[in-house]
């Protein structure tokens, strides 16, 4: 089953309070068609707003259905995160917060994340060298689009339930 693609639009009011709202489209469409139809979409929202349009996401759904760990552990729970510090080529923080991190990964006696345990090691790996594709490596990065070089730490954290992490 496809998924639609949706664009997502944030927008700020004089209190600085932000709230989003989206629209989703067909999946048919090359990357340069969406920032049009994103631009567009975003000056027919703009000319209904009393606040302010501060940017529009494009997200695409990716059918995970078929992972094979993709189960519910009995003690799960999306509170308890693997909090990940990276770092760019240009020296900067580049922060990744994983809900429901297996507390499995926790080191005896601390609150780091063991980087040796396969998947802990797997994850940093692929942040750091990137995902071979068809079209190429793509390499996680900053929002300047600088890559990601090494990992700074990965400890475990908890957060307030409905927090984004």
């Amino acid at each position: 089953m496809a998924l639609a693609a949706q664009i997502v639009y944030t927008v700020q009011d004089d209190s600085g309070e932000r709230g989003t709202t989206s629209i989703n489209v067909p999946i048919t469409f090359s990357l340069s068609d969406y920032g049009e139809f994103a631009s567009g979409m975003g000056t027919l929202l703009d000319a209904l707003l009393s606040g302010r349009l501060i940017d529009a996401e494009i997200c695409f759904g990716v059918d995970l259905s078929g992972l094979i760990n993709n189960l519910l552990g009995g003690s799960s729970d999306v509170e308890e995160i693997g909090a990940f510090q990276f770092r760019t080529a240009d020296n900067l923080p580049v922060s990744v917060n994983i809900p429901g991190i297996d507390e499995g990964f926790q080191a005896a006696g601390s609150d780091d994340l063991d980087q040796s345990a396969p998947g802990v090691a797997a994850f940093i790996t692929a942040m750091e060298t990137g995902i071979v594709v068809t079209g190429g490596t793509i390499i996680p990065c900053d929002v300047g689009e600088v890559d990601i070089i090494n990992v700074e730490y990965a400890r475990e954290r908890f957060r307030a339930s409905g927090s984004k992490g």
